[in-house]
């Protein structure tokens, strides 16, 4: 397969990825280049950003969360497109207790991608070259391509750097004075979201007329154009909990009660808006894929649900930015109600788990009433109260799969919920092999929680939810 790509790299957090990825992007797409945004990492927000710039969803590449599934993912969402890749951390930065797992050089390898590094210049003269050096020659599977100087203060600056680099025969392919730096909208989960109106178009304009200004665009594409072709054999792997041995399934599989067939839907409500908003789009399409008709509400909005719904997903997001409006929302709020008490199942992630509460109390300490589906509270913290990846047991039997199964999430969250009394937790939780806590709520038609999954990882879960409904009807 011939996918022009590259990925854009950083020395470390902070050095510009997301201004220069989103630039870029908007810039290749204004000389009309069939750009697909990526993001590695688990990350919501950065994506965002990317959509806006190419006006089409981008894709997150995370091998915790996709694992084998990873370049079958890109490739689905690559084709016939110009693949820009942007990093996560530094180059090598990985998941915790592993060397390099998950990292930015980690994805770039799986996908042959050519690695552009940025580097935040503006502190830096000649060692720009032993910094650049070390990143070049740290793994010897991983070769530079060009590099990016970021913030750079003067020209003179800019000479003593380039000078420096010169003799590596690693490009620079850009030089971004410091006075042209842009800096996106932040908050206390990082980047304000595109989707909350945190970005006008003019900004993206700006950004693309900067990297245009400051980037050698033609070298830019001609290493995209450069990249190796990819084999497809690589995109053929499957994952091992979906692989049949010997006429039996192997780890969490669970052969369907009832085939799904063509005639066979699930109208599946998910909640969209300013307030709910974290999804994996791949995860959505996969449930596409799967005969699921997505049908989007607004808890914000809408008054009631739409008609004759299946199920319901209730995504992350800010909803403590806008509680007031959430909470006057009485008759959506009966409606959901309703719906609870039909049976009919709901699952919520983070943001969602803590609107399925009583009540969320804002960074203010006003206290907001909610659903009431659970009987917890959750109170926005100014703290960090847990991130990073998590593994997750299922407690019981629940629509997702059935006790014992082993799913693979993230978490990232400021709240801490309180329950009123003993509660059904959903999954026992661990960070590698260790134990860390009792997390979210399943009993009856709920499950609910901190972890983010992304179904595209282990589709057997939204295959065993699926199934279930005809479980429930027959």
């Amino acid at each position: 397969m011939k996918i022009p790509r590259l990925v854009l790299a950083g020395t470390h957090s902070g050095v510009g990825k997301t201004t220069l990825a989103t630039g870029l992007m908007a810039a290749l797409k204004k000389r009309e280049r069939p750009i697909q945004g990526y993001k590695i990492g688990p990350d919501y927000i950065d994506p965002s950003y990317h959509a806006a710039a190419t006006g089409r969803a981008s894709r997150n590449l995370d091998c915790w969360l996709l694992g084998e599934q990873l370049p079958s993912v890109f490739a689905q969402s690559s084709e016939e497109r110009w693949a820009v890749i942007e990093g996560v951390m530094g180059l090598f930065d990985g998941m915790s207790g592993t060397a390099g797992f998950g990292s930015t050089a980690d994805v770039a390898k799986l996908l042959q991608a050519p690695i552009i590094l940025i580097v935040e210049a503006s502190l830096m003269s000649r060692s720009v070259a032993a910094l650049v050096h070390g990143f070049n020659t740290y793994d010897p599977e991983v070769k530079l391509q060009g590099v990016i100087l970021n913030c750079v203060k003067s020209s003179a600056q800019e000479i003593i750097l380039s000078e420096a680099l010169n003799d590596l025969q690693i490009p620079v392919l850009g030089v971004l004075p410091k006075e042209a730096a842009l800096h996106l909208p932040e908050r206390h989960l990082g980047l304000i979201p595109v989707g909350e109106g945190g970005l006008l178009d003019s900004f993206i304009d700006i950004l693309a007329e900067r990297v245009t200004k400051h980037l050698d665009l033609e070298q830019i594409e001609r290493i995209m154009l450069g990249a190796p072709d990819l084999n497809e054999s690589i995109f053929g792997r499957t994952n091992a909990k979906m692989q049949i041995e010997d006429g039996s399934s192997t780890n969490t599989l669970l052969l369907p009660a009832k085939p799904i067939t063509q005639v066979d839907k699930f109208r599946l409500g998910v909640a969209l808006d300013e307030a709910f908003l974290f999804y994996y789009r791949d995860a959505l399409d996969l449930a596409k894929r799967l005969n699921f008709i997505i049908l989007p509400f607004s808890p914000l909005h809408d008054v009631a649900l739409p008609p004759d719904l299946d199920g319901i997903f209730i995504g992350g997001g800010f909803p403590e930015l806008h509680l007031d409006h959430l909470s006057k929302n009485r008759t959506f709020l009966d409606a959901l109600r309703a719906y609870g008490a039909s049976g009919k199942p709901i699952y919520a992630e983070c943001g969602g788990y803590m609107y399925l509460g009583q009540s969320i109390t804002d960074f203010e300490g006003r206290e907001f009433p909610l659903a009431g589906l659970i009987s917890m509270k959750a109170d926005m913290t100014r703290h960090l109260q847990d991130i990073g990846y998590r593994r997750g047991v299922f407690r019981e039997d629940t629509f997702l799969g059935p006790r014992g199964t082993t799913v693979q999430g993230h978490v990232f969250h400021y709240s801490r919920v309180t329950h009123d009394h003993e509660f059904p937790p959903a999954y026992e939780l661990f960070k590698g092999d260790h134990f860390v806590r009792m997390e979210g709520y399943a009993r009856d038609n709920i499950v609910a929680s901190y972890l983010h999954l992304h179904f595209s990882g282990q589709s057997e879960l939204l295959e065993h939810w699926f199934t279930s409904r005809f479980r429930r009807s027959h």
